[in-house]
């Protein structure tokens, strides 16, 4: 016992003795290394740049060591005794150094990186072999170290793929494998895992290897596309499994992607893949990537039995799907796709033998937008689910839907080949798509959703290329349509082609069933404006050529041969303006041509008031051009109605044709129907002016408002207004007076209205008028106007222009005695101007007709004419006067001033009248009235003339009081008129010394010179009568008293001159004194106990002189020898037989004068030339 434990005790100190050693072995290995480490380093640091560092947890002193711990460290020189064991174990000391050595060279060669320059040319050499020509790789560096779990790990950094012109094609950040040491040694490469980083591709740089089109595969080939998937992941699986490869990472990796716009890119950021080969024969793949800031996560599994790949699932969520479905414009504003992102769940099941692949996808889309033309609408949710019937061979699409705006579609689908369904087709597939319980939300609100079925069915043929559905179908509860739709694709924008034919179906329904990118701008002005009612006979054509889609921020505006929109719309409700009233009840038809909207409305009401309408017989309503700027409504229509009803809708926006005046609708009255006519802006942002034209028929109109200071009303005609003036034109009463009117007012501020449009209001007014009904539009006329009068009257600012036609009217001056007869065309304008209490001027007087003529100024009163300034008065041609008139207490005063003033008309109305009135049987109204004149030139008859006429006239009560006048002849004789009251009559007294150049002026005869005249006449009851008596004159060849003298008698037929020896002066023959009793009644003058005494002849004479029609019907007996024939008859006893009476002798002649009385026509008796005295009696003209 004693042996062993010395034996023990021996052993004991034998291992803590090599312990001793080993640790100071270790210790100096340790230094050795460090020191080594120290030249690595520096070498490193001049060559790589690093240093390599040993923590202070790295440095254990030996005293810490586990032989240094123990409880004796006695150490005992052994034994010098060397056994076999002791060589074995020097042997393999031995080795263990000369491993541990070659160890640590190894370490010292991998972490110093003195291979990192080799591995890099290496493997540049490498790769430049193995790529193909015109494409080359570099690297940067490579470098080979050891993980923290003893694995190799070679690191190859900067990696660049260059294609032709050295355009980068890819780079690589960093590329990572693990290398499992181990099994290296022994003749295996096993790749544990391989981590790549910051990848980046430009894929533009890539060749072109052809784009997988889905079209170009046949349905039936998707068990061909699954297999060769499940292939391809056997050899991934394959690649891995011989690797020993677990895991490869991937991440950071960048390339672009084309999107939806075209010309624009999106970077696909693969953030993270991890592939993961698991030990129960599981292939997974998880990562993240990273889309225009949206992050998705992807996944797929698959598994294997039996060494062989037997499904696959993959999984991918809030995958974003904008870039790659949403075509933006050039500023990035969205024009045309969707805006969300999707969740996709893909399962496949491997065909067995024998068997048939099972293929599902599920797409679910979120929340998002749909955007067409600029217009987004919200989208909800879609669902589609999608399987692959092995039996139809076919993909089929089932219990899917989406929703969108609102709505929502559930559908099932089907996709097949063609040639299943067409034998003979090549190549396409037949599609069907069946919508069953779909809901469009009503635009209207509180209208319930419209519930619709829907089947789709066609071809797509891709050799063409063509999609075609030829027969789609819509119906509901509310009508059918049916349509068809083409699109054939090639390399600019698709050609389309879209046709339907709607028979009945209700408005609201189209509205619905129009896509709201479809034609947008007609379709918005048809679902804000048509309201209600049933569509019928509908038909819809749209066409675009190849390439009619020009881009992206080049709007599609349609023209009239691409689009064509018809239909009839009945008992609908139209919206021409958001303030206007709404057309109810209206039947209309609805033409779309590109952005042209006509409605031709057919019949309709218009709600102005409670309770109130008025009714649209017919009108049209048209936008020229839905995508111009602003939009601009043109309505044409034709109302009926009460006119107070129509002018509400006229002073109303959009028109306002009232807003510039006085008047309010309630304020008409009457029945009309009204044509409007209007353009005007339909989007309420847009402020401009509205243009329109209102143009009215009223009947039996009336307006409240006095116009111009006359109650107008009994209107019947056509009212105008635009928006710079109103009017009227037709007939109508002012003040109950039947007239013709044409007024109008201006409107709006004088800058707003047209160039060259008057600023006043007018006002119009003509007519036949009675007496009664003149006074009341220009009142105090009646002592000078009497008769129908054609008035015109117009309106102005400064007063009412009045136009008188007098050619049916008596015109009238009573101071003078004048009147223009009725018949005798003659005018009257003047401009009536009414003043303060009751004043009225007459203001720019102007009278012209047939010698008449006037101008100045008048003013009336309610008693009648207050004065006058008439200057150029004239009542016949050539006069020249001026009248002056003033109303004063006792009466009108008249002065009449001038230097010319013909008397023909006042003489022919002296002879002609024989109204005992007054003289000239003129009316003076009844009134006082004093008159002056004094005239330089008064002519009379046949342009004979009385020069400085001058006088007084007075009438009293309507009958003139008393006159006198003074003037000297045209034989520079003086004459003098008086006319002067004899008791209860009136007389007149008439001297001149001129009587010849008298009665030539007065136009009684023209043959007289020379010859004193005395005219005494008293008025009677029908007229005057009276004596004149002429004195000492001559006649100058007068042919009547030649007549006589040179007709041929019947005894011998000698004259009567010859009878005498020619002894008788035929042209010239001297009177010493004639005589006659003068009457003028009735218009007649006529003349008895007449005689003429000369030196050579006399005569007798009676009968009229000159009758109310001109004529002349006078006899007499004619004597020659006056002086010897007439002492016969002073022969006492035998003188009145011999002389047959007083002033008559034993020979002369009986005549006759007849005809008209400027011309008379002389008849002889020449029986009684030969009969002498009393016989010849027998003889004269009865």
């Amino acid at each position: 016992m004693e042996g062993c434990a010395l034996a023990s005790d021996a052993l004991r100190r034998e291992y803590a003795f090599r312990d001793s050693r080993r640790a100071d072995l270790c210790q100096r290995s340790l230094y050795a290394y460090g020191a080594a480490l120290d030249d690595s380093k520096q070498k490193d640091s001049l060559i790589r740049g690093e240093r390599t560092r040993f923590g202070r947890g790295e440095n254990v002193s030996l005293h810490k060591l586990p032989s240094a711990q123990a409880h004796e460290p006695m150490i005992v020189r052994a034994s010098t005794h060397r056994s076999f064991t002791r060589h074995c174990f020097r042997f393999l000391t031995f080795f263990g150094l000369i491993a541990g050595g070659l160890l640590l060279l190894v370490y010292y060669v991998i972490e110093s990186g003195s291979l990192d320059r080799f591995l890099a040319d290496k493997a540049n050499e490498q790769i430049a072999a193995a790529m193909p020509e015109g494409y080359h790789a570099r690297i940067e560096t490579a470098r080979l170290r050891l993980s923290g779990d003893l694995d190799l790990n070679l690191s190859v950094r900067g990696v660049t793929l260059l294609g032709p012109e050295e355009k980068q094609i890819a780079s690589i950040g960093t590329m990572d494998f693990a290398v499992d040491p181990v099994k290296l040694i022994g003749g295996q490469v096993t790749v544990n895992s391989v981590s790549v980083d910051d990848i980046a591709v430009d894929s533009s740089a890539l060749p072109s290897t052809g784009t997988f089109r889905l079209t170009e595969h046949r349905v039936d080939s998707l068990p061909v596309l699954v297999e060769q998937m499940f292939t391809q992941t056997d050899f991934a699986r394959g690649i891995l499994t011989a690797a020993d490869t677990r895991s490869i990472y991937l991440s950071d990796i960048v390339f672009p992607v084309g999107s939806a716009s075209p010309g624009k890119s999106v970077n696909v950021d693969i953030r993270e893949i991890n592939l993961n080969l698991l030990a129960d024969g599981i292939l997974r793949v998880d990562g993240e990537v990273l889309l225009d800031g949206t992050a998705a996560a992807f996944s797929a599994e698959s598994v294997e039995q039996d060494g062989r790949t037997q499904s696959l699932q993959a999984e991918v969520s809030n995958l974003l799907l904008t870039p790659f479905l949403l075509r933006t414009k050039e500023d990035g504003e969205p024009m045309l796709g969707l805006e969300g992102t999707a969740d996709l769940v893909l399962s496949l099941e491997r065909a067995r033998v024998d068997g048939e692949p099972a293929v599902a996808a599920q797409i679910d889309v979120g929340a998002g937008r749909f955007i067409a033309d600029s217009i987004a609408r919200p989208f909800n949710d879609a669902n589609l689910n999608l399987i692959y019937d092995t039996a139809k061979k076919s993909i089929e699409i089932s219990d899917s839907s989406f929703e969108f705006d609102g709505s929502r579609f559930p559908f099932t689908a089907g996709i097949i080949d063609l040639d299943r369904y067409q034998p003979d087709a090549t190549d396409g597939y037949a599609l069907d798509v069946l919508v069953r319980g779909g809901r469009f939300k009503s635009r209207e609100p509180g209208l319930p959703p419209l519930i619709f079925d829907a089947k789709f069915t066609g071809e797509y043929r891709a050799s063409i290329p063509r999609l075609l559905l030829d027969d789609i179908s819509i119906s509901s509860p509310q009508g059918m349509m049916a349509a068809s739709f083409k699109a054939v694709f090639g390399d600019a924008s698709p050609e389309l082609s879209f046709g339907a034919r709607i028979e009945r179906m209700d408005t609201e329904a189209v509205k619905q069933l129009w896509p709201f990118w479809i034609a947008r701008k007609p379709r918005e002005w048809v679902s804000r404006n048509l309201h209600g009612g049933v569509v019928t006979n509908g038909d819809i054509a749209i066409y675009l050529s190849a390439g009619r889609i020009e881009g992206p921020g080049i709007p599609v505006q349609l023209d009239e041969t691409e689009m064509k929109v018809a239909f009839d719309i009945d008992d609908t409700r139209i919206t021409l303006s958001d303030q206007m009233p709404d057309v109810e009840r209206s039947d209309a038809r609805v033409s779309i041509n590109g952005g042209r909207v006509d409605v031709e409305i057919r019949d309709g009401s218009l709600s102005v008031a409670k309770s109130r309408t008025v009714k649209l017989e017919k009108g049209t309503f048209a936008i020229a051009d839905t995508y111009s700027k602003p939009l601009t409504g043109v309505v044409d229509i034709m109302l009926a109605g009460e006119v107070r009803d129509l002018v509400k809708l006229a002073e109303a926006p959009p028109i306002n044709a009232l807003k510039s005046t006085d008047f309010t609708s309630d304020q008409f009255s009457g029945n009309t129907e009204v044509n409007l006519r209007a353009s005007f802006p339909l989007d309420r942002d847009v402020a401009f002016d509205p243009v329109w034209h209102v143009v009215a028929d009223v009947t039996d109109g009336a307006i409240a408002t006095p116009i111009n200071g006359h109650q107008v009303s009994g209107l019947d005609g056509l009212v105008e207004i635009v928006p710079s003036r109103i009017s009227y034109e037709g007939s109508g009463s002012a003040d109950g007076i039947p007239l013709e009117v044409q007024w109008s007012m201006p409107l709006g501020k004088p800058e707003e209205r047209p160039e060259g449009e008057e600023d006043a209001s007018v006002l119009w007014l003509s007519g036949n008028l009675n007496d009664a009904q003149r006074n009341q539009l220009a009142p105090g006329l009646d002592d000078y106007v009497s008769g129908p009068v054609s008035i015109t009257v117009e309106g102005g600012d400064e007063g009412n222009m009045i136009a008188v036609d007098l050619q049916q009217t008596t015109l009238s001056l009573p101071f003078i005695g004048w009147q223009k007869p009725s018949g005798v065309p003659a005018t009257l304008s003047f401009t009536l101007t009414p003043g303060e209490n009751g004043v009225t001027t007459l203001n720019d007087l102007h009278l012209t007709g047939s010698g008449l003529g006037a101008r100045g100024q008048v003013t009336l009163d309610k008693e009648g004419l207050l004065a006058a300034t008439l200057t150029d008065v004239a009542i016949s041609p050539g006069d020249s006067v001026n009248v002056g008139m003033q109303r004063g207490k006792s009466g009108l005063d008249v002065t009449l001033t001038g230097r010319s003033f013909s008397a023909k008309p006042l003489l022919d109305q002296l002879v002609k009248s024989g109204n005992g009135g007054s003289i000239g049987g003129g009316r003076s109204g009844g009134g006082n009235v004093d008159v002056h004149f004094d005239i330089a030139r008064v002519s009379g008859e046949n342009d004979r003339q009385l020069s400085g006429v001058n006088g007084d006239i007075k009438v009293r009560a309507g009958k003139m009081a008393d006159a006198t006048l003074k003037a000297t002849t045209a034989s520079s004789q003086p004459m003098a008129l008086a006319v002067a009251p004899d008791g209860d009559r009136q007389s007149v007294s008439l001297k001149t010394s001129g009587a010849g150049a008298l009665l030539r002026f007065l136009g009684i005869y023209q043959k007289m010179t020379g010859g004193s005249l005395n005219l005494d006449m008293i008025e009677t009851d029908a007229g005057w009568q009276g004596m004149a008596t002429l004195t000492d004159f001559r006649l100058i060849k007068d042919e009547q008293l030649k007549k006589i003298l040179t007709d041929p008698t019947v005894g011998n037929g000698k004259s009567l001159n010859a009878a005498y020896k020619n002894q008788i002066n035929e042209t010239d023959q001297r009177f010493q004194r004639a005589q006659a009793v003068i009457d003028i009644s009735n218009g007649v003058l006529r003349v008895s106990d007449a005689f003429v005494r000369g030196d050579q002849v006399g005569a007798t004479i009676k009968g009229v002189v000159r009758d109310a029609a001109g004529n002349i019907d006078m006899t007499g007996t004619f004597m020659p020898a006056y002086g010897l024939n007439r002492i016969f008859a002073e022969i006492p006893i035998f003188g009145p037989l011999l002389g047959n009476g007083n002033d008559k002798g034993l020979f002369g002649i009986t005549f006759r004068l007849t005809g008209k009385t400027e011309k008379p026509e002389l008849i002889v008796n020449p029986l009684s030339a030969i009969a002498p005295g009393v016989f010849r009696k027998i003889f004269e003209f009865q």
